[in-house]
């Protein structure tokens, strides 16, 4: 059945600009996502490029993201001409038209009449009047087009979708025929002749789009966004009650020194001003810090929330095929908002404002200089500025460590272990299978793969890849449905770990060898360390850390050494762990322990091997978001799920 006319309604805010409030015309949507007139949109670039002198780019009128111009050679007048066009949103006006009996026929409106459509070809995505359905189907080519009765849809006797065929993003002229499963890609037959011949994994964007809105990618999305937005609002709320309690404090602190001022009248009116001035300084700073964290949060939720309406329009009013696009488009964002999130609400401090009455107030008239003195406290505030299902209240530095599940995954040799949603996924050198296990130490799935499987490494959200060693392969592995995707050979290229970076590119590691890779097995460039690098890690996609000599580990920040820390009680590292405060952890495999360091390179301590229970530790990486994280055995097979208090 079609959908309802308030159904429709229901997306009304999806469907008009926010820059002139009125139903699009020409939608443009920029690459944060948020979509505007497209003649909207070119009057505010035009402003604001002048305002800010900046002809490099502009920031999006909501979210206040910067959008770089600099390779469109055009004057900003054009800019907005060149965006892609929203063509969901020109989709769902297109339906809400046919349903309210506002739509006239295309193919007449061309010549300047307006005559009422009585039909809607869903390969055209076009609306036509009574003559013009009789031409349209007197073509033998469009002889197969599909055409709707819109007395039918607009009565919800019709099973209208919106958005059937879609328009190539790299290719407007052209349609989306094909998905690369390779690079999560839909892409027209050009953009797959010219960018994706060599894959191994390409298929019809139909198969690609199959249960696309009831699959566990889509509905993990919408749960997370779900989530985010009541996170940002409730941070929101926090900063608002604390802007509320500090101007109540502040009008406190003001009272109380008119009451002392009263007393002293005489003696201290200049000292009440000073103070006044004092008050009235610190709170304008406070509140503007306040402020500007209200408006950092008012856009994450701005972008969250547009983000959430529009896959949640697709889920229910779009194809499967345009619900995949929006997924796709949005999934990649999602990761970098969640980023962003972390590193400003780290920043965030609990300030509060105090007065201390002038010990010398009691004798001011010989010995008061002051009434007092204002300080602004700043400290972490624990309690409501974190993010809730994403920070617990964690000492990581000193907390407890506590066993959860021990797991005899393997009978022996060395194992690696990753997080992959509600589930552990584990694989051994000795054993050739990739094996998939609840939180809760129970085996749920396995998969047989090649020998020697070495490491593992999170793709993206139901997607792993394995290191294969002494193959110089790697395999790519569906972990919702344990299947095998496509195999990647990495000819002449040692393997042992691997960390998937920005842009689907891989680093490999081996010995004294990193390198790394692009998604098709392309070297792109190798670094030669001083040993023991047989993990390497990533912690935020720009740098990297690796094991570089018997005793030492060092991270990198673009093509500088930020630190290398060496400890005579670290021999021979392994795997490298990141907590989400940003804690890097060592297992030290000949040495019997764990080293925890900051950030920057500092020891913060050396947690013995005896805590785990195991005899070498090989591995140790921590859950997203979360205190739990897991340690394997260098020679049993052992993986121990733990996690911080």
């Amino acid at each position: 059945m079609a959908t309802s006319t308030k159904d429709t309604e229901h997306f009304d805010d999806l469907l008009t600009c926010t820059i002139c409030l009125e139903t699009f015309k020409v939608p443009k949507y920029l690459p944060c996502l948020h979509t505007f007139c497209e003649s909207c949109l070119q009057t505010y670039i035009i402003t604001s490029t002048k305002k800010e002198k900046e002809f490099e780019g502009f920031k999006c009128p909501v979210c206040r993201k910067f959008i770089s111009c600099s390779k469109t050679p055009e004057k900003p007048e054009t800019w907005a001409s060149t965006l892609p066009k929203n063509h969901f949103v020109m989709s769902m006006l297109d339906k809400r038209a046919i349903q309210r009996s506002e739509k006239v026929c295309n193919s007449c409106q061309i010549n300047n009449e307006m005559k009422t459509a009585i039909s809607w070809c869903t390969i055209c995505e076009e609306a036509f009047c009574e003559q013009c359905d009789k031409c349209h189907k007197s073509f033998k080519f469009l002889a197969k087009h599909k055409l709707i009765s819109i007395n039918g849809i607009q009565s919800g006797n019709s099973d209208l979708k919106i958005s059937e065929v879609l328009s190539c993003e790299e290719h407007p002229a052209k349609i989306v025929e094909v998905y690369c499963v390779d690079h999560s890609k839909p892409c027209c037959t050009l953009c797959a002749t010219l960018s994706h011949r060599k894959c191994e994994n390409v298929t019809s964007i139909e198969n690609a789009a199959k249960g696309i809105k009831k699959s566990k990618l889509t509905t993990t999305l919408v749960k997370k966004l779900y989530e985010r937005n009541k996170e940002l609002n409730e941070i929101i709320e926090n900063r608002k009650d604390s802007m509320t309690k500090f101007e109540t404090t502040s009008e406190n602190i003001i009272q109380e020194v008119s009451t002392l001022k009263r007393v002293v009248i005489d003696h201290l009116n200049k000292l009440e001003e000073k103070i006044k001035v004092e008050v009235a300084s610190s709170k304008r700073h406070v509140l503007m810090k306040f402020t500007d964290e209200v408006n950092t949060f008012s856009s994450y939720k701005s972008t969250s929330a547009n983000w959430q309406s529009v896959l949640n329009g697709s889920i229910e009013q779009g194809s499967d095929q345009q619900c995949l696009m929006e997924v796709n488009k949005i999934c990649p964002k999602m990761t970098i908002l969640e980023n962003e999130m972390k590193e400003e609400t780290k920043k965030m401090k609990k300030i509060a404002l105090n007065f201390i009455p002038s010990e010398f107030i009691a004798n001011f008239k010989t010995s008061a200089e002051s009434f007092g003195c204002l300080n602004i406290a700043e400290d972490e505030d624990t309690g409501t500025l974190s993010v809730k299902g994403c920070r617990e209240n964690v000492n990581f530095r000193s907390g407890d460590i506590k066993i959860l599940h021990k797991i005899y995954a393997f009978e022996s040799g060395a194992t690696s272990a990753i997080f992959t949603g509600d589930y552990l996924v584990i694989v051994s050198f000795s054993k050739s299978n990739v094996e998939k296990y609840s939180l809760d130490g129970k085996l749920v799935q396995l998969l047989a793969v090649e020998n020697y499987p070495r490491d593992i490494a999170q793709v993206n959200q139901t997607q792993v890849a394995i290191a294969i060693d002494n193959k110089n392969k790697i395999l790519f592995v569906d972990v919702a449905e344990m299947k095998l995707l496509r195999t990647l050979n990495l000819s002449g290229i040692p393997v042992c770990g691997l960390c998937c970076v920005e842009g689907n590119t891989f680093i490999v590691s081996h010995g004294s060898t990193l390198t790394w890779v692009n998604s098709s097995g392309k070297k792109l460039k190798q670094k030669t360390t001083d040993g023991q690098s047989f993990y390497v890690s990533t912690s935020d996609m720009k740098d990297y850390i690796y094991g570089d000599g018997d005793k030492s580990l060092s991270r990198v920040v673009g093509d500088a050494t930020k630190f290398t820390y060496t400890n005579t009680e670290l021999e021979h590292p392994r795997g490298i762990g990141i907590d989400f405060e940003g804690n890097i952890y060592i297992a030290g495999y000949w040495s019997q322990n764990i080293h925890q360091i900051t950030n920057d390179g500092k020891l913060i301590r050396v947690i013995p091997i005896e805590t785990f229970g195991i005899l070498s530790p090989w591995t140790i990486r921590f859950a997203p978001n979360s205190n739990k994280f897991v340690v394997t055995c260098g020679g049993s097979g052992q993986v121990v799920l733990c996690e911080i208090d």
